[in-house]
């Protein structure tokens, strides 16, 4: 009875109210949700182990993908997984690990760690699958101005935002998704920030893929999306240990 009158206070409140309270609210939430989300992990992850393959969704919020353990640092997942930090698993016991919209909220020296510990997690043969915005598609959609531009203002005003002038489209996709607090790749920097760690990196199409695991996974994305986003496979090669 309390939380329903928690979520019904919510609703009485003026929008502006709830923007300021929201985040401790969630803050509160995952903080409260922590352990069981992180006994969630263990439950998911050994089971997943007993059955194959081990299929890990990283960061997904409120999009989890049916057969993968989803796990955010956030309370509407599923599962707790900090993946800055060392993985509470064996070295050398994923399969296979998927990061859709993730990498580009992290800072790069932080990001370096996901690569590692991820690296360290995967079986020889694993293999990192990543969405993530593609800065020189974004760039090329802007100056060509072209049908891709058209598109993608096409795409954000169906989103209800007031898309008028092509350069919107980069400062959405650095200022309006929060970017800037992060990190945004073109395939050249994503490459050479994972292949130190032992990554073999490759650009494979949006929703494709040679692992039947790691295919359809971008079929949510509008075709405006896909067309400006950097999709690579990170495979940890069979010769490699944790």
């Amino acid at each position: 009875m309390r939380g329903s009158v928690r979520a019904a206070a919510f609703y009485v409140f003026p929008m502006s109210v709830k923007q300021a309270v929201s985040p401790y609210v969630h803050a509160g939430l995952s903080r409260a949700l922590r352990p069981a989300r992180k006994r969630a992990f263990r439950e998911q992850f050994e089971a997943a182990r007993r059955s194959g393959p081990v299929r890990v969704n990283i960061g997904c919020g409120r999009k989890p993908i049916e057969g993968w353990i989803n796990t955010d640092v956030v309370w509407q997942a599923d599962a707790y997984l900090d993946v800055t930090q060392p993985w509470p698993v064996p070295a050398g016991s994923v399969d296979y690990i998927y990061a859709d919209n993730v990498i580009e909220h992290i800072p790069l020296e932080i990001g370096r760690a996901v690569f590692r510990h991820a690296y360290e997690a995967l079986k020889p043969g694993g293999v990192f699958r990543l969405a993530t915005p593609d800065v020189e598609a974004v760039a090329r959609q802007y100056l060509e101005n072209g049908e891709l531009a058209r598109a993608g203002m096409e795409r954000n005003r169906e989103r209800g935002k007031d898309f008028v002038h092509p350069v919107q489209l980069i400062r959405e996709t650095f200022v309006g998704a929060k970017h800037y607090l992060g990190f945004c790749y073109d395939l050249a920097s994503i490459r050479a920030e994972m292949a130190p760690f032992g990554f073999v990196v490759e650009r494979v199409p949006a929703g494709t893929s040679e692992h039947a695991a790691l295919s359809g996974l971008e079929v949510r994305m509008h075709p405006a999306e896909q067309a400006t986003a950097l999709i690579v496979e990170g495979r940890k090669p069979v010769d490699r240990a944790a």
